[in-house]
């Protein structure tokens, strides 16, 4: 396992690639199966790729539902050209679209402009850190290191602003943050998620900063 990136990558941003499920696959239900095995997809490029290009998620249809916040249909991937080809070659996208789960996919060329509305998807583990699953895994370490657990923590119910995800093992809990655009350098996670000490302003127009212009 050794050589694998972990922490933060940097995002070189000139590329972009959306990533849609057909309509029949959402019709059957079966669009969270492309989101889980896309998101797999990014996670395994940024381990296994350079720390100068990892690919960044956003997810600009994500909106509140009845009960909790939905991540829509698409997911938008922000990258280098290299990187989001090196995406587009895995087996498990490759799975995707033998299959026919996806809408055809290209690379296109990302248009900046400081000041122009963008977002970060910013994964807070303020909120993993009081779930069920958060609470048994920090309970088994603490056991098998035969350690005290400290203060006890309360589980409570999700936020219902956040994105709920699940990622193999893993429950991300991500957070959208409409912000303008700048220079400074994108930093996102091998999950291509931002950090909340320094939120990576994607260069994506998502779907809650139309309904507001709208409604202006």
């Amino acid at each position: 396992m050794s050589g694998l990136n972990t922490g933060k990558g940097r995002c070189q941003g000139t590329a972009r690639l959306l990533i849609r499920p057909v309509r029949a696959v959402i019709e059957m239900g079966a669009a969270g199966d492309v989101l889980t095995a896309a998101l797999r997809a990014v996670h395994h490029s940024n381990r296994h790729g350079s720390e100068e290009d990892f690919i960044a998620v956003a997810f600009p249809t994500m909106r509140m539902g009845r009960e909790a916040m939905l991540p829509g249909h698409d997911l938008e991937l922000i990258g280098s050209e290299v990187s989001l080809n090196a995406f587009l070659g895995l087996e498990g996208v490759i799975t995707l679209k033998r299959r026919g789960m996806l809408e055809e996919a290209e690379i296109g060329e990302v248009f900046t402009e400081l000041g122009m509305v963008g977002a970060a998807y910013i994964r807070d583990r303020a909120c993993e850190k009081h779930t069920p699953g958060w609470i048994r895994r920090s309970e088994a370490r603490a056991a098998r290191r035969g350690k005290p657990l400290g203060n006890p923590i309360k589980a409570r119910g999700h936020d219902r602003k956040t994105l709920v995800v699940n990622h193999g093992d893993a429950v991300l809990h991500v957070r959208e943050m409409v912000g303008e655009f700048t220079d400074a350098p994108l930093m996102v996670s091998t999950y291509g998620l931002s950090g909340t000490s320094a939120p990576a302003i994607l260069p994506v127009f998502p779907e809650s900063a139309r309904e507001a212009d709208d409604a202006a």
